[in-house]
């Protein structure tokens, strides 16, 4: 039976070429976060040929180059979203539907998410485009699921954790990352939060410090301000800003002090394939940026999350990702207690991956598309 032609819209890890990239064509080609780039990388990676084109296409060009559209999904079940345009552009283009990684966004598992009526206009419309009987949108974990359920397409979604989880294809990948956290790491990545969650102040402030201590890496992923610091674009970024930045990763420096910190250990990356080599040059990646955390994990690199919200709580916990929440971080992080914070059972992570990447390849096979050799590796 011939396979469908997959379409993968608004979701091209490759999109972006080598030349220098300015802080905001980088932010803006990466949609505001540059660790989008993992989700769309591991979703790519695990189908064979995809097309890849901008929702902005007219329908009859995306009908005309696939079966069935793909969407690499993230965070998109808040408030904070509003995708009624989204939906009315995916009615247009009247294709079948798949969806991976979604998330629901709030600030525990006790809330409900509130989706604005375009937002929901638009989950109905994944929800009523499957392709066949079998669910058709992967959700990040069990509380996503469970908040696509109360809003009444529970029949539509699986567990499939991000498809950032299968970018490597090494089904022992486990018990490398367990050798790696009996280690004590000498060098320490991380992967950078933002300067507007005053709770967690302390804890980005001990963590650049690390940086500092370990001849480290401060990888940044969010916040346009941030991603001017890894391009080192002090002189064009808004003052104002600098100095939000100054304040809170680093208060005790001046602000040349600051620059200098910056254009020695901050980074940011537009391509994964680069971030994952990058980041085995240390041994142990920590920060509170889940995808950071999971491009160093699918590099063989020991990582773990520091959550505030239940979006990182529940991919960590789906995953089996080693987390603990902030708030029961009570001593000052250190370069010599930080892992032991942290635990690694690298059993229940492989047996955890293989069973999520089981559910991620039914979708894909009951939508009748080629999975690649990689993904299917990881079931044996």
């Amino acid at each position: 039976m011939p396979k469908r032609r997959p379409v993968i819209l608004d979701g091209n890890p490759y999109a972006l070429d080598h030349e220098p990239l300015t802080a905001a064509a980088m932010f803006e080609k990466t949609g505001g976060n540059t660790g989008n780039m993992a989700f769309r990388y591991g979703l790519a990676k695990s189908l064979s040929n995809p097309v890849m084109l901008n929702l902005g296409n007219s329908p009859s060009t995306i009908r005309g180059a696939g079966d069935i559209i793909v969407l690499p999904l993230a965070n998109q079940l808040g408030r904070h979203m509003k995708l009624g345009g989204a939906a009315e552009r995916l009615q247009a283009i009247d294709l079948p539907i798949i969806g991976i990684g979604l998330g629901a966004q709030a600030t525990s598992y006790e809330q409900d998410v509130e989706l604005d009526p375009g937002t929901r206009s638009w989950l109905e419309q994944l929800a009523t485009r499957a392709p066949s009987d079998h669910p058709n949108i992967g959700a990040r974990g069990p509380y996503t699921k469970e908040q696509i359920a109360k809003l009444g397409f529970g029949s539509a979604a699986t567990v499939t954790g991000c498809p950032s989880n299968f970018i490597c294809g090494d089904a022992k990948l486990g018990d490398r990352l367990a050798a790696g956290f009996a280690k004590t790491p000498k060098r320490i990545a991380v992967a950078a939060g933002i300067p507007y969650i005053a709770q967690l102040a302390d804890i980005e402030r001990q963590l650049a410090d690390i940086v500092t201590l370990t001849d480290g890496a401060y990888i940044v992923q969010h916040g346009l301000e941030m991603i001017e610091l890894a391009c080192r674009e002090f002189d064009t970024m808004a003052s104002d800003k600098l100095e939000l930045c100054r304040s809170y990763i680093q208060p005790l420096s001046s602000m040349d002090e600051f620059k200098a910190w910056c254009s020695r250990f901050a980074f940011a990356f537009s391509d994964v394939r680069p971030w994952m080599d990058f980041v085995r040059r240390f041994d142990f990646v920590v920060g509170t940026r889940f995808h950071g955390a999971m491009l160093a994990i699918q590099a063989g690199v020991p990582a773990a999350c520091i959550a505030h919200d239940s979006r990182t709580l529940e991919m960590c916990q789906t995953m089996q990702i080693p987390v603990c929440h902030y708030k029961d971080i009570n001593v000052p992080l250190t370069r010599y207690n930080i892992m032991d914070f942290f635990k690694f059972d690298a059993e229940a992570y492989t047996e955890t991956r293989r069973r999520l990447c089981g559910a991620f390849v039914d979708i894909l096979k009951a939508a009748e598309l080629d999975v690649a050799p990689g993904v299917l590796r990881l079931l044996n």
